[in-house]
């Protein structure tokens, strides 16, 4: 390994050490000082890879089809996992109770 990519792994890479650090987390058999820094060691890399798939998330475009001049049109793509997507479709299914309240003191 390079002594760049010591300093910032791949998301590939970063990923391999979780798991390698989490199975050795499981296993009980690293002593408490060494099973702190292989934690803190893990928690650097969740942040790293989180912080990786962030930024792929911002470069992604949807391709919504084509303009007037045949080119593609793309537009910024906006994540929205599918725990938030159903929760915001059933929103917008469900009636506001609140909403019954304010009309019953008219």
């Amino acid at each position: 390994m390079n002594p760049s990519s010591a300093e910032s792994p791949t998301f590939e890479q970063a990923l391999t050490d979780l798991e390698r650090i989490l199975r050795s987390l499981e296993d009980g058999t690293t002593s408490l000082e060494e099973a702190l820094a292989q934690y803190e060691r893990g928690v650097g890399l969740l942040k790293h890879c989180y912080g990786q798939l962030r930024h792929a998330e911002q470069k992604i475009q949807q391709l919504t089809g084509l303009d007037a001049n045949g080119k593609p049109a793309l537009q910024v793509f906006e994540h929205e996992s599918s725990a938030e997507r159903n929760r915001n479709e059933l929103k917008r299914r469900l009636p506001n109770p609140r909403d019954d309240a304010d009309r019953s003191s008219y």
